[in-house]
């Protein structure tokens, strides 16, 4: 992977991410109507998630002009996808369905193992100026 695609796959998940905390802080009913429905409703944290899944999402997006950044980012996200997913494993029959909720549990633990991976890749990435 080249430097320039790695700017913008981070840039392409701080999009993601900043565009569904924002979703989450902002309309916290309408998420947890259609992509967060475990258990019993709570605005309070869904709104919660919305401001920590936002913050991540622009610290993404400043990553993208910040090579340092890349490893710890990435991997940051891969350990809370990780603990997400870990998380989701208890929960599958709060979903709307108990297959919905291992699908959501595996998709999850799927954005774990590919930040990691991205995490990984960016470490080898040599900066432009040394090739």
């Amino acid at each position: 992977m080249t430097e320039r695609t790695m700017r913008t796959v981070l840039g392409l998940l701080g999009i993601y991410h900043v565009i569904t905390g924002a979703l989450a802080l902002f309309a916290p009913g309408t998420f947890f109507d259609q992509i967060g429905r475990y258990g019993v409703e709570n605005l309070h944290y869904v709104g919660d998630v919305g401001a920590f899944t936002l913050a991540y999402g622009i610290a993404l997006l400043l990553a993208v002009g910040r090579r340092s950044w890349w490893v710890p980012m990435l991997t940051l996200g891969a350990i809370w996808y990780a603990l997400h997913a870990f998380n989701h494993v208890f929960d599958t029959d709060e979903a709307r369905s108990s297959a919905r909720g291992w699908v959501d549990t595996a998709l999850l633990a799927g954005g774990a193992v590919a930040l990691a991976y991205l995490a990984r890749v960016a470490e080898l990435i040599r900066p432009a100026q040394s090739r």
